[in-house]
């Protein structure tokens, strides 16, 4: 049960942590850069909660198909939660990038320097929503195969990378 669920728990954790360490290195450039990251996180931290269909619904289909032997059609239930994945993402890279000035003026209350660094940092940060979602869906799929492990492992990597 532990060797399922601890590497599910890192897996769970670490966006918080990308966030975390964003702030720990955006807080050394002042007030409103660490201002427009709070408000950009906060935006984009929606959408990505929102998106958390692709890894839960994922699991469960997987997890019954695979539960009845039926590991190839787990497999293309994987594939298509993939390219769901991507194709939303690329939605939401488009949408925010049409939205983002507007959206970070609602929460900051008008066009102000946090508005400003919320919006450039949102504009950036978006660009990584499709590999954020196929990470979603990848991991769900896995989930539901039993592998919690190969996440994991994917999870440290980008955070070595980054």
């Amino acid at each position: 049960m532990l060797s399922l669920a601890g590497p599910a728990l890192v897996v769970l954790a670490a966006e918080p942590l990308y966030l975390l360490v964003d702030t720990a290195v955006v807080g050394h450039l002042g007030g409103i850069p660490l201002a427009g990251l709070a408000i950009g996180g906060a935006l984009f931290g929606v959408v990505a909660t929102l998106c958390n269909f692709l890894a839960y619904g994922t699991t469960g289909r997987v997890a019954r198909l695979h539960g009845q032997g039926r590991r190839a059609e787990a497999l293309i239930e994987g594939v298509q939660a993939s390219w769901i994945a991507l194709g939303l993402g690329v939605a939401i890279v488009l949408v925010l990038q049409l939205l983002a000035g507007p959206l970070t003026q609602l929460l900051a209350g008008g066009a102000t320097p946090a508005q400003r660094a919320a919006e450039q940092w949102l504009r950036i940060a978006v660009l990584g929503a499709p590999f954020i979602l196929l990470s979603l869906a990848g991991n769900g799929w896995m989930r539901g195969l039993q592998d919690t492990a190969r996440p994991l492992r994917y999870i440290l990597g980008a955070n070595a990378v980054s």
